[in-house]
Parts: structure tokens; sequence; C-alpha cells
């Protein structure tokens, strides 16, 4: 059997003496002002954070961020690096200034009203999207405006060192690798996709021009990673289709002009152990011993996610409503608890699609329940101790994404629930091309398919139930987020060799 390197030992293989950069619109910490007026910090939540959290504490990189709260901002005007915890310091975090109107058309209008819901295919095309002049004010002096500040950010703060590793994150940084590598000539560039990649028939939705200088920059770098092998099918093919390029199918490589750029498939997890320490918190303790008193009466439905429209919950209650008018004598043996956590929601489309949410629900309340027994109890908040807890005490959890990068939900009931609970997946998650052979898979359009699969999850036999629990937790547990991390700085250091 081959030895395992240790992580700290694979990051100082990969890295020697060169610096490491890392870069994203959110960083791994928020400055607030504490009940004594004092400035304090905290950690984020969220998988990148955890995932990148040993690397942080192996290599002291620098972390390049968007200043977010209003005490980020103070922090961010000082413009320099700051050390945390100052007695003893891992993070190195540099905070952005950027402007309110800037950082409104570079996050709002073009982040997340354009590139998310192209990445997603959350478009009405009969309807949507134009492009006039308001999106071109929006995409120069904003997109492109900050992508540039980010850029030249990264390239003084580590002027002295001639080949560092850049590690650039997500969808909000699409221009910051070309910026980069016009001022950083020898830096090892890496950006990861975080959310789906579309098939260049939808990516031909964006302006030719648009659309060019996103493939362009990603294609300075030297290796372009997403979540899922379709993902990178789709990304080569519009390179292909759309730039032009001579292209590898087989083994990830696009070739643009001089360059060969790797893009691979390196799908993100979670830190097992640390997760199931989650349940040892008290909030989460005393969540568990409420849910007790519903799932000592009913069999348990789950659903935890953003109240936001790629996650299709309207879809998912829908096929709820199916199943009962198929099986009526379900009628009073279950519970529909959705955890939906508020988003975006000074977006209109994301305000409607809240209300479209809790109409639903209301319906389909008003229609199957009665003064004893109400089908479906949708929250919608932001109460992460309680998602915990309904996660280790399900017995079927829907997730069915309209589209997902990756879906870490589906991973923490993995190694979370104490129940056997049967997890019904979505085929259009990132997720699905890891755990298939564990989950229920669904079409997320296919109503019908949704609701005959929560029965199949509903009626399964403990053996079976069983059998797919333990598949589960062993797939997450041997592809967790430190190998997601070790796969990553392998093929930086191949790269940096060549």
């Amino acid at each position: 059997m081959r030895k395992k390197i240790p992580d700290s030992k694979v990051i100082e293989q990969t890295l020697g003496e060169r610096k490491l950069v890392l870069a994203s619109n959110r960083g791994p910490i928020q400055f607030e002002r504490g009940k004594d007026g004092k400035r304090e910090w905290r950690r984020g939540a969220g998988g990148l954070i955890t995932a990148l959290d040993s690397i942080l504490k192996a290599t002291k990189a620098y972390w390049i961020a968007s200043a977010m709260t209003e005490e980020d901002s103070q922090v961010a005007k000082n413009q320099k690096l700051l050390g945390l915890p100052e007695d003893d310091p891992f993070y190195w975090i540099y905070l952005l200034d950027i402007p309110p109107d800037k950082y409104d058309q570079y996050y709002n209008e073009i982040s997340n009203d354009l590139l998310w819901f192209l990445n997603h295919h959350l478009f009405d095309v009969a309807n949507e999207p134009t492009f006039g002049s308001q999106f071109r004010k929006a995409w120069d002096n904003g997109y492109v405006a900050v992508n540039k500040q980010f850029a030249q950010t990264i390239a003084a703060l580590t002027k002295g060192d001639d080949d560092p590793v850049i590690m650039i994150q997500d969808y909000h940084l699409y221009l910051v690798g070309g910026f980069l590598r016009q001022l950083k000539r020898d830096a090892v560039l890496f950006h990861f996709v975080h959310v789906p990649w579309c098939s260049p028939d939808y990516f031909r939705i964006l302006p030719t021009d648009v659309r060019q200088a996103i493939l362009e920059s990603l294609l300075t770098l030297d290796i372009v990673g997403f979540h899922s092998r379709r993902y990178v099918r789709n990304f080569i093919l519009c390179c292909q289709d759309l730039l032009g390029c001579r292209i590898d199918l087989r083994h990830g490589k696009v070739y643009y002009r001089d360059r060969v750029v790797l893009v691979k498939a390196y799908p993100i997890s979670i830190g097992v152990e640390e997760t199931r320490k989650m349940l040892e918190i008290p909030e989460v303790s005393e969540g568990i011993e409420k849910l007790s008193e519903i799932t000592d009466k009913y069999k348990l439905i789950l659903r935890v996610d953003r109240a936001e429209l790629s996650k299709n919950l309207i879809r998912g209650f829908e096929a709820f409503a199916m199943l009962l008018d198929t099986h009526p004598e379900l009628l009073g043996t279950l519970k529909f608890l959705a955890y939906a956590y508020p988003s975006r929601e000074y977006l209109k489309k994301y305000s409607d699609y809240r209300r479209a949410i809790e109409e639903k629900v209301a319906e389909i309340n008003s229609k199957y329940g009665n003064s004893q027994w109400q089908p479906i109890d949708l929250q919608i908040d932001d109460n992460y101790y309680r998602s915990i807890a309904a996660l280790s005490r399900f017995d079927v959890l829907l997730t069915n994404p309209v589209f997902d990068g990756m879906n870490l939900v589906a991973k923490e009931a993995s190694v979370l629930n104490s129940r056997d609970g049967v997890i019904v997946l979505s085929e259009n998650a990132g997720a699905y091309e890891e755990l298939r052979d564990g989950v229920l898979g669904i079409n997320p359009f296919d109503l019908e398919d949704t609701a005959k699969k929560l029965y199949q999850a509903l009626t399964m036999t403990p053996l079976e139930r069983g059998l797919r629990a333990t598949r589960l937790k062993e797939i997450v547990k041997r592809n967790d987020v430190l190998k997601w991390l070790r796969h990553q700085l392998r093929d930086i250091e191949k790269v940096s060799k060549t």
C-alpha cells in the first residue's frame, strides 16, 4: 500500500519557497463591532473556507477578497495585509475597498443577475436577457474594473516573488487571470469554478465580446478546475466551438495560442470529522431533542436549501403534492420540513420567488392538511444549528436543484444522518456524479419521477436503506475535503515543472 503523504508535506513539496495567493469575492473572515464597541472578527462559513483552512495554516498564504461588511470597509481603508490572529497569524488578509456603486455593478448586475443565471440555466430565453447601455456600463465600469483591481492588487502584493502560485475562485473573478498574466508572466495561475458551466449553445447567450473575454482570460491560466466532468466537457467544447481551439477531451486539455491549459474535475467535499463534531454543539443537541416530537409520530422528509431559483423548491413541493394524491394512505403519516435560507432578496427575482414558495406551501397545506396535521413546515430564516439537527434525523432528504455546482448538503447529510436516511438527488447536481451509487437520482423537471422516487425512498426496506447509507458514508469519507485540495496541489506541482 502506498504511504499517504501528510497534507503539510504535500503543500511544502508543491510550493517550496513560492508565495501562495488566494483570491475570491468573499474572504475567510468578516469584521464586526462587538457589543463593547471593539472590532472583532469571525471565521466565515462554507465549504470553500473549510477546504482552504489547512493551506492557510501551512503556508501563511495571502487571501485577497472584497470588503463585505461596514467594518470590513473600515479595515480595507488601511490598504495593508492584516495577520490574524494577531498573536500567531495564519490568515493574511487583504480586503479591497470597492466603491458601493461599482461593487453593485460588479456583484449584483453582472455576477449574480447575469453570470449566476447563465451558469445555472435560469433564463427565460424567450424574454431575457437583453443587453443594452446599462449592461455595458455595468460590465465595463463594474465587472471589468473590479477584476482588474483584484489583479493589480495581487501583482503589487507579490512584487518581490518571481513565480507565485495564485488560486482564483469562482465566477465573480473570471477576468482576473487574464489581467494577471500580463502583470506576472511566470506566475502559476489556477482558477476554480464552483458553479456549473453550460454548453456552448447556452453560453452563446452572452454578447460575443463578453464570452470571448471570459474564455480568453481563463485560457491564459495553467489550470481551470470544476466540480464535475460534465462541466469540464462543457468548458472545453465552448473553447472549441467559440474560439476555434484545438482540444483533447480525453486528457482534459485546451491548446490556446502558445499555451496548453489543463481542465480538470476536482469535486469538492467536506471535512468528515469536523462535520460530525457539529452534533456535539449544545444548540444542535437541543434541536435533535425537539425533532423527536416529530420523528416519534411521522416519517420525516427534509430539504435544506437557500430560497433561490436554482434550488427548485417549488417543483419539489409540487412533486410532494403529487405523492399525496397518488398515495392518500400517506396523509397524516408524513412531515415535510423545509428549511430555507433567505438569499439575495434585494434582487426582485429572488424576492418574487420567495413569495411564490410561500404561496405554494400555503396552497398545499390548505388542500391536504387539517387542524391536527399540516403536511409542510416551511421556515425561511437563517438557523444553521437547526439544519444540522434535522440532517441527522431525516428519513428522506430531497435535494432537486435545476443545476448545482456541487451541493454539499447531500454530502453533509451522508455523514450526519443516524437513521439510514435516503437521499433523493437531482442528476444535475455536481454531487450526483460522485454519489450516484448511494442515492436515488431524479430529473429535477419531472414531477412524476420525483414523486415516485420519494415513495420508493419512504417504502424502501431497512436492508437497502442501510446499504445505501453505508455506501454514501464510505464515498464521502474516502473523498474528503483534503483530498480535493491535495489533487489540486499535485497538479500545480506538475505544471510548475513544465
